[in-house]
């Protein structure tokens, strides 16, 4: 389910719920198209996320963590000028639209009282975020700001009249009278008539009994995630649509919901934004490897011929006088297992140059081989690098990006950036966890930390973790001799923190660390061991976020 009028609707109850009355204590705007209020209400402070991004775009309270970025943009100096200490009036929605309106009243300098509405329309890639002066009707400023040139229906920057968008002339179903809904079993009917319904929660209405109860039910939401029975993909609902989805799970809140739905799509998306130009290079290296690999490949089998150019060349030998000169094929037995063997030949060369010409054949692919071994291994090893960095930025969080980005500089994949001025502040070493028995596990989560914690700060008898054969992270349990339970959760730590994350049953390798080496000159992260044990585990997150907040 897409976030629409209905679930707008559910989700602007909540908000006034927890909010109303609350006063904006902070303002942020972590990345390009999202703004976090911190809104101090109920005696305690709650993150309000407004989202403009054109694929994520929603307005809930998140309990997500969000880096403040060092210089802010314009549009939070406007916000943290007219709007900081501001009280939470009210906060509405636009009949059943997508469009949410946070009715602010603030103080400014001097102590006048001035009121302002910071609107967001939840709207694919057109989405924004406005702060409107209510005493002029001016926008004050926006995230997304646009030029006549490309808007002709309203202006969209500071100082422009705010000018709603285009009304749909549709029906409020929670306004609608029972006889309204009369004869409506048909989805695209259903769209058509009422406003702010989008398609999923269309196809649950047209196959319930009675549409009235339905839209009732909105009053006592139950939030869940559930897979569609039409095309089995995962959406999130404020009502369990019991007719077209079977639910997988609920939360407490509609936020809660957002935030366990979101929760890596938001992430990736904000990771590929910082590293695009980074992935794009990555890319284009791995490409060329894989080529390479493929073409040595192919040099290593075009070798197992010169077992055949020897032979010829120790047959035409022996049998030279049978060779005469200017032949072009020669027909031999082969006194190893006494077949015929028919050997081309170059009518232009003696029988003796001929033998030499299949001697010097087989000399250089046998010479070829062990340059081609090598460079197979160099280039597989960087193969397999780089496909674990670029499989890292799946499951990493967005504060671990520069501790990939500082690997690949020192590996020589990107150039150094210039010196801050400011002091780095000493990073630490991997993301601790604890177990539900206490016993402490360490997640590297870049491979320069993946081989710190595995080669120098862990001791010999701590038992080391890795999801058997794909791209993931080294989990350090620190215990000599781990109970059950805590192998079990160890492991499911390392899967969750592996390519695969989504996947079930998947096999991981434990082992202690003293059964574990690193090759010399081999890439960062890369480690061979034996004598390993392996566990089928599940990629839990609710376990992996416990014993991370434990």
């Amino acid at each position: 389910m897409s976030f629409d009028g209905m679930f707008t609707h559910a989700m602007v109850n909540e908000l006034n719920q927890n909010l109303k009355g609350g006063r904006i204590a902070k303002v942020q705007q972590p990345f390009a198209n999202e703004l976090i209020l911190t809104v101090r209400s109920n005696r305690k402070n709650q993150q309000l996320l407004l989202s403009a991004h054109p694929s994520y775009a929603r307005v809930q309270i998140t309990k997500q963590p969000f880096a403040n970025p060092a210089k802010p943009s314009t549009f939070v100096m406007s916000l943290r000028k007219y709007i900081t200490s501001a009280i939470v009036q009210d906060i509405r929605q636009l009949n059943n639209d997508r469009v949410v309106m946070i009715d602010l009243s603030a103080k400014n300098e001097l102590g006048d009282i001035h009121e302002y509405t910071l609107t967001i329309e939840i709207m694919a890639r057109h989405s924004n975020i406005f702060l409107i002066s209510k005493e002029t009707g001016k926008i004050v400023d926006l995230i997304k700001r646009v030029s006549p040139e490309n808007n002709s229906f309203r202006g969209l920057l500071p100082g422009d009249d705010y000018k709603l968008p285009p009304a749909q002339n549709k029906a409020d179903p929670f306004k609608a009278d029972t006889s309204e809904f009369d004869g409506l079993d048909d989805p695209k009917d259903i769209r058509q008539k009422f406003e702010g319904i989008g398609i999923d929660t269309s196809n649950e209405m047209a196959a319930v009994d009675n549409l009235p109860e339905f839209i009732k039910q909105y009053g006592d939401i139950k939030p869940n995630t559930a897979k569609m029975n039409s095309n089995k993909k995962l959406g999130f609902m404020p009502i369990p649509f019991t007719k077209t989805s079977e639910m997988v799970n609920t939360y407490p809140t509609l936020s809660d919901l957002l935030d366990s739905y979101y929760i890596d799509r938001a992430r990736i998306d904000r990771i590929e934004q910082q590293t695009k130009s980074i992935t794009n290079r990555l890319d284009i290296i791995l490409k060329k490897d894989k080529s390479k690999v493929k073409k040595l490949n192919k040099q290593l089998d075009q070798t197992k011929i010169m077992g055949e150019y020897k032979l010829y060349g120790e047959l035409l030998t022996t049998y030279m006088s049978q060779v005469q000169r200017g032949s072009k094929s020669v027909t031999l037995t082969n006194y190893y297992n006494n077949e015929e063997v028919k050997i081309k030949l170059n009518p232009e060369l003696s029988p003796s140059d001929n033998a030499q010409r299949y001697y010097k054949k087989y000399r250089k692919l046998q010479n070829s081989i062990p340059h081609i071994n090598e460079q197979l291994e160099i280039t597989t090893n960087e193969v397999n690098y780089l496909e674990s960095v670029l499989a890292s930025l799946e499951y990493v969080d967005i504060e671990d990006v520069d501790g990939i980005i500082e690997e690949l500089i020192d590996s020589g994949y990107i150039k150094k950036r210039k010196k801050n001025a400011r002091k780095k502040r000493k990073k630490k070493i991997g993301e601790p966890f604890e177990t539900s028995n206490g016993l402490e596990i360490v997640v590297g989560k870049n491979n320069l930390e993946n081989d710190q914690l595995t080669m120098k700060l862990s001791q010999k008898n701590h038992y080391w973790f890795h999801v058997k054969g794909i791209p993931g992270s080294h989990v350090i349990l620190k215990s000599s001799d781990p109970d059950e339970k805590s192998i079990t959760e160890a492991a499911t730590i390392a899967a969750y923190y592996s390519k695969a994350r989504d996947s079930s049953k998947v096999p991981v390798d434990y082992l202690q660390i003293r059964n574990i080496r690193k090759p010399n000159g081999s890439k960062p992260g890369f480690v061979i061991f034996e004598g390993q044990k392996t566990i089928l585990v599940d990629p839990n997150r609710d376990l992996v976020n416990k014993l991370k907040e434990d």
